[in-house]
């Protein structure tokens, strides 16, 4: 075995195992074939030498997404997974066009915020997140991702002239929740060929409820104590109240759409978790001392612990459904 054959048999590592003991060696041969020179003295170079490609890397890598990431005809354990990774991009996206709709209703029902200017421009551009999830569950996924990219770039911009007026405070929690931003963007990789089509319907009527339950809970809480309510805060309740609702259901099974559906709710309290943790500890460490910063702090406590108790049976309910699903066999 030469240098190359042996790096380009690397690359095929990120192949699932039973996809490369039916085809590593046809994509072996096929490799080299194509790679090395008539030349003797160039194939010799070629051998010690050469490296697979860029665009042949990348070709392995959006194969092996495409496998582990299954859709129609996938095996059991890989569509359990591309379904898992779906459901995560479709409820980010909804999470961010809700958001999105819901921050023109509160900026038209609540002008009076500091730089009105680029409060009013970050409201409006929020609206990208809304064009992108429609995209997503209608079908048309290649503009959904180059949307939801777009709005991810306008936020980290927006993040970052924040970030410059605090002088840097709230740091932490500000990247973290960036990143969790990102999350959903790239589990867009999922809606590949082979990814089966999305129910339109509940997804479009999900939207339609997550407007209206954000809104009238702004409205309620604007009135009473709008200081003691934040963005984690409302995440934790949304994934809190999901979750007991999928607990409370009776198992049908270990169907591919409940063990998705598992991992999916665990992974989702998982992000949540970190999202409440990590602004809680901003709060400690920058804000003054007050009784509502005591009560605040009390109450993302209580957060914590109540995202804390469903996602540990939804992680074990989870763990267990993963592992009674058959193994993946050669083909």
């Amino acid at each position: 075995m030469n240098r190359l054959e042996e790096r380009y048999r690397r690359v095929l590592r990120l192949l699932p195992a039973s996809y490369r003991r039916a085809w590593e060696e046809d994509m072996v041969a096929t490799f080299l074939y194509s790679e090395m020179p008539e030349d003797a003295e160039d194939a010799e170079f070629a051998a010690d030498h050469g490296r697979p490609s860029w665009p042949e890397v990348a070709s392995v890598v959006a194969l092996a997404v495409r496998l582990r990431l299954g859709g129609d005809g996938a095996p059991l354990r890989y569509l359990v997974w591309g379904e898992t990774v779906r459901r995560l991009a479709l409820v980010g996206l909804l999470v961010q066009a809700v958001a999105a709709v819901a921050g023109i209703g509160a900026r038209l029902w609540f002008p009076s915020v500091p730089n009105p200017v680029t409060a009013d421009v970050q409201a409006l551009l929020g609206l990208v997140w809304v064009a992108a999830y429609l995209c997503l569950v209608t079908g048309r996924w290649r503009a959904a991702r180059w949307l939801a990219v777009s709005a991810l770039a306008q936020a980290v911009v927006f993040f970052g002239i924040d970030l410059v007026a605090v002088e840097g405070a709230y740091g932490l929690s500000g990247t973290v929740g960036l990143l969790l931003e990102a999350l959903p963007v790239v589990a867009l990789v999922a809606f590949h060929r082979q990814a089966p089509p999305v129910k339109a319907r509940p997804w479009l009527v999900a939207l339609l409820a997550g407007v209206g339950l954000l809104t009238v809970a702004t409205l309620v809480t604007y009135v009473s104590v709008p200081v003691l309510v934040d963005w984690p805060g409302v995440v934790c309740v949304a994934v809190f109240a999901a979750a007991v609702v999928y607990l409370s259901l009776p198992r049908l099974g270990w169907r591919s759409a409940a063990v998705s559906w598992s991992t999916t709710l665990a992974l989702l309290a998982l992000v949540a978790l970190v999202q409440r943790v990590v602004t809680l500890l901003d709060y400690l460490r920058l804000a003054a001392r007050t009784t509502e910063l005591d009560l605040m702090t009390a109450i993302a406590a209580g957060q914590t612990v109540a995202v804390l108790a469903v996602a540990v049976p939804l992680a074990v309910l989870a763990a267990k459904a993963v592992h009674a699903l058959p193994p993946v066999a050669a083909r």
